[in-house]
């Protein structure tokens, strides 16, 4: 295990826990189009959802007063839209990240949008999760996001599972599901960090499965 942590240490921070929320190293997928753009969009969007509608704002961007008002404001009209209550989560966690107060509430959100089947409100919900050191319950959301196709999640479910982290969890280790995972996301890696990842995981997982 020396050898991946030796190259998690070397990565930029991914699935590290002072920039889980951050995580830009995963795709730009494709825009959604069927839904308006609301003023929540424009100033919290995240670049990397997949549900996203607009280009979505990069986590040092965002205004957390002005978005945390924008989605309030657009979630009173539709309240039950979980992209609008994944990006009020994301913009109240990382207001009290930046300010040093309570982040409950976005916790809310993001679990009102992940249980609506949001799929980057999944994982970051999982995410969340872990760093309140509750990995049991992040890791059913984690698979869920990642079975949904998002290449972090794939990504972070196989480096969670071979790194120990659920072994208390009564999590069962797929082989060919994590195997799954991986020669799915081999096609969404770009650039080399995220193929050192990769080879790193792949590998950590062939250890496993190697008598």
């Amino acid at each position: 295990m020396s050898s991946l942590l030796d190259i998690r240490c070397r990565l930029p921070h991914v699935f590290l826990a002072a920039g889980f929320l951050a995580f830009i190293g995963v795709g730009l997928p494709a825009v959604a189009t069927a839904q308006a753009i609301t003023a929540c969009d424009w100033e919290v969007g995240h670049p990397s959802d997949p549900d996203r509608v607009g280009p979505g704002v990069s986590s040092s961007k965002v205004d957390t007063e002005r978005a945390m008002a924008a989605c309030r404001g657009d979630l009173a009209t539709d309240p039950n839209n979980p992209r609008l209550q994944y990006q009020l989560g994301r913009a109240i966690v990382y207001h009290a990240d930046r300010h040093g107060t309570s982040y409950e509430e976005g916790m809310v959100y993001l679990a009102q949008s992940a249980a609506a089947g949001h799929t980057q409100a999944m994982f970051v919900y999982g995410l969340m999760l872990s760093r309140e050191s509750r990995a049991c319950e992040a890791a059913p959301w984690m698979r869920r996001a990642a079975a949904a196709g998002l290449k972090s999640a794939r990504l972070a479910y196989v480096d969670n599972a071979v790194g120990g982290r659920w072994s208390d969890c009564g999590v069962v280790l797929d082989m060919d599901l994590m195997a799954g995972f991986l020669d799915a996301a081999a096609d969404q890696v770009s650039g080399y960090y995220e193929n050192m990842l990769l080879g790193a995981l792949r590998r950590e997982l062939a250890g496993l499965t190697s008598p």
